[in-house]
């Protein structure tokens, strides 16, 4: 592993309140398009490290970060000899990270105008936050930049069941949670390379500040930008059921936050990618029934939300889908007690 030299800041003896850190992999176009966003925003900022973790990229990321330091943006850059695989790369990022808060994001997102000092001034407000979650807002083609404006919605969760009942499966979402990395870091935990090739290492860390969770904050005005059907390639539903079932129940101790983030993903996530299989992202085909159905049968969402649109023709799916999302921005609005209830 090679590391390229970290510029000096004012500050560089002190450690950093936040570490923005992207793990990346031959997708030089995309890094580029996130760099040229986040560069502006890190201009005499003392309080951030950017660190860059290039898993062996074949192609010209090296030479993309490289030039981007020489104008000035300060930018700590790990190169691996060979591609590690995408967990390991992802815990390397937190391994490495410095800052007291860690922010992961994906080489695709973007940080939107501003969005960096938002943060910020979250982060140093007391008392401090174990996880910040934010709000994206898609986009599909070329980036542009969005400023936000108006007021700043936010909710501060002081119960993980809470937390759980909003983000759910976007627990999962690296661009869209940053951690109190120093706080987890206090705490007895199993050693997060357990989770090693299951597509969700992130949770390890992010479920242990969630076990001794005290104090979280959602931002709904959306700081991040995704680029829109822009992944795939691996079995969705084995990832986002068989193993996110195993490790929501081996690393969440709570029955009320477990059955929290089940209901949500199949509310607000099972159904999209059911009826957009075509057309959309490409991932390993499977047969969502034989998977979904032992591991969330005993919950009526399954039967409602994710069933008929297993087994409806195409057509009248696509109808149930438009009624299930109507349903989901209902539930979310109302602040999700169809995700929350106990009687379902």
């Amino acid at each position: 592993m090679e590391t390229a030299p970290v510029r000096p800041s004012a500050k560089a003896v002190d450690r950093p309140l936040l570490t923005v850190a992207v793990p990346t992999y031959n997708r030089q176009n995309f890094l580029a398009t996130f760099l040229t966003a986040i560069a502006p925003q890190l201009a005499g900022e003392s309080r951030v490290e950017l660190l860059i973790s290039d898993n062996g990229s074949p192609d010209n990321t090296g030479e993309l970060v490289r030039n981007f330091q020489s104008n000035g943006v300060p930018i700590r850059y790990i190169r691996n000899q060979t591609n590690i695989g995408g967990d390991q790369n992802f815990l390397q990022c937190f391994e490495l990270a410095s800052g007291k808060y860690l922010w992961m994001c994906g080489d695709d997102d973007v940080i939107e105008p501003s969005g960096l000092g938002r943060v910020l001034a979250h982060l140093e407000s007391q008392p401090e936050y174990d996880l910040v979650f934010l709000q994206a807002r898609s986009f599909q083609g070329d980036y542009s930049p969005q400023t936000p404006q108006g007021p700043e919605r936010v909710r501060v969760f002081t119960q993980a069941e809470d937390a759980a009942r909003h983000v759910h499966v976007f627990f999962t979402f690296i661009s869209g949670t940053i951690i109190n990395k120093e706080r987890v870091s206090q705490f007895p935990h199993r050693p997060f390379a357990e989770l090693m090739e299951t597509h969700l290492v992130q949770l390890s860390w992010t479920y242990t500040a969630l076990e001794h969770h005290r104090r979280s904050l959602m931002i709904f005005t959306p700081l991040v930008g995704t680029l829109a059907n822009n992944t795939g390639g691996y079995a969705l539903f084995n990832v986002f059921g068989t193993n996110l079932k195993r490790v929501t129940d081996d690393w969440v101790s709570s029955e009320r936050v477990r059955t929290a983030i089940f209901r949500g993903t199949l509310l607000a996530f099972f159904p999209w990618f059911l009826v957009k299989q075509e057309g959309g992202p490409k991932f390993i085909a499977e047969d969502p029934e034989a998977i979904l159905r032992p591991l969330f049968g005993k919950y009526v969402h399954y039967w409602i939300f994710v069933y008929p649109l297993i087994k409806l023709p195409p057509k009248l799916g696509r109808a149930w889908f438009f009624l299930v999302r109507a349903i989901n921005r209902i539930d979310k609005l109302l602040g999700r007690p169809l995700v929350g209830w106990s009687g379902w």
